[in-house]
């Protein structure tokens, strides 16, 4: 079985950015940096304290990311959401207001024709989110 896992890009601030979202969501999580891989030798020292990679491995995700480390800046477009689907209400309101803190809700978590909740956030990194409990079909 196949699945398919974000894997974001920040500049220089992926520590700061898993730590929010494992206060978010919950899981375990692991950061390698640059310093403490097998590849540092080939990477300047400017980047050493740079996230190589990181996980953060919760029930039912796996979300990945690492800091850019190239001359070309990571830029946050608007083409990507990340969608959290739960089967908890209070689960879906926790991680809402949590992921929002200090980000922008674009529509607030509330009862649709679709979902129990739903609702969508950029968070502060400027990642946009989706938090969704499915009504039964």
């Amino acid at each position: 079985m196949a699945t398919l896992e974000p894997y974001l890009s920040f500049n220089g601030n992926c520590a700061d950015a898993m730590s929010f979202y494992k206060s978010a969501l919950g899981g375990q999580l692991m950061i390698m940096l640059v310093k403490d891989s097998p590849a540092k030798d080939q990477i300047p020292e400017e980047y050493h304290n740079q996230v190589m990679h990181a996980i953060l491995k919760g029930s039912g995700f796996n979300l990945m990311a690492s800091d850019n480390m190239s001359a070309d800046k990571t830029v946050t477009g608007t083409n990507v959401s990340l969608t959290f689907n739960l089967e908890d209400i209070e689960d879906a309101e926790t991680i809402f207001k949590s992921l929002s803190n200090g980000g922008k809700v674009t529509m607030p978590l509330a009862e649709t024709f679709w979902a129990k909740r739903f609702g969508m956030l950029v968070d502060k990194y400027g990642f946009n989110w989706m938090i969704n409990v499915t009504k039964p079909m």
